[in-house]
């Protein structure tokens, strides 16, 4: 570099798999991001959860945030989330059931951001916990819901900034997304498969798992009692299989005889009757016939 003049360049960020990147399917587009109260120059990471208008090809993100230490309800109004979150001033927290609006944000702490809300939450949320945007200080109701997520890292820019996103991901590990999904979203987004315990769908947010059959991905029902030939599915050790029921007989054939079945063997050939030898031609079958066991000796 030549004296006196200083690069500004933010380097390479590394490249972490947070899925398994053979199992990701993109949805067609671009997508419109929708920049409201993102900030421009700064970026956002793949796989950051995406709400998806599959129709009008716009897409918003779905802002979350993770707590970083537990908060315990009773005139507190101090919230601690973890850092990189997208959380602004004037934006509604919510779990569903309990609310709050965020009057400033500290970034000062390398370990936490630290929320100062303008009423206390309402109840206590554990650590881990991920809190989404909500429509009102209620926090009974999701801003949006993520249905996608963002397939690579993109800059927030002034003016149209256009994304490619996720519509199929399977084992998602969440402790490497650099932002969090919340459990609603989880359990709107059918085609992800997280690696983390089972999802609760929260109030109102409901899916239904479909039946599987030859052409698409669902669940069974166990419980089918033995018909004819058909036979119950059943589980052990988390695995299904089928006992069939049966026998394991060695069956011992012998040859045939004039009073019992059994095996033969093909005769000898013989040609047809050609006029005058046909006496010759039946005797000719009959012993053919002999020898091969299919009629008894004389």
């Amino acid at each position: 570099m030549s004296a006196g003049y200083k690069y500004y360049m933010e380097p390479e960020p590394s490249i972490e798999e947070r899925y398994d990147v053979s199992t990701g399917v993109r949805r067609r587009g671009p997508y419109k991001l929708d920049t409201t109260n993102l900030v421009a120059g700064s970026f956002l990471p793949s796989f950051t959860p995406i709400a998806a208008d599959l129709v009008k090809k716009t897409a918003q993100v779905a802002i979350r945030v993770e707590v970083y230490e537990k908060f315990t309800t009773g005139s507190n109004t101090t919230l601690k989330i973890k850092k990189n979150s997208l959380a602004y001033v004037g934006m509604h927290l919510g779990n569903g059931s309990h609310g709050a609006t965020i009057n400033s944000i500290d970034k000062s702490d390398k370990a936490f951001d630290k929320l100062t809300l303008a009423a206390d939450f309402g109840e206590t949320v554990e650590v881990g916990t991920v809190l989404y945007e909500a429509t009102a200080v209620s926090g009974t109701t999701p801003k949006v819901v993520a249905n996608s997520a963002l397939y690579g890292r993109v800059q927030v820019e002034e003016g149209v900034v256009l994304v490619a996103l996720l519509m199929r991901a399977f084992e998602i590990e969440p402790t490497k997304l650099a932002m969090p999904f919340s459990d609603i979203d989880k359990a709107n987004m059918p085609h992800f498969q997280f690696n983390a315990a089972g999802v609760q769908s929260p109030a109102g947010v409901s899916y239904e798992l479909p039946e599987a059959s030859d052409s698409v991905m669902g669940g069974i029902q166990l419980g089918f009692s033995q018909s004819g030939k058909k036979y119950p599915v059943a589980l052990e050790g988390g695995k299904a299989y089928v006992e069939v029921p049966w026998t394991d007989n060695n069956t011992t054939y012998q040859a045939a005889n004039s009073s019992t079945l059994g095996l033969v063997k093909q005769g000898a050939k013989v040609d047809d009757a050609a006029g005058g030898d046909e006496k010759d031609k039946i005797n000719a079958l009959l012993a053919s016939l002999r020898a091969a066991g299919i009629i008894a000796s004389k």
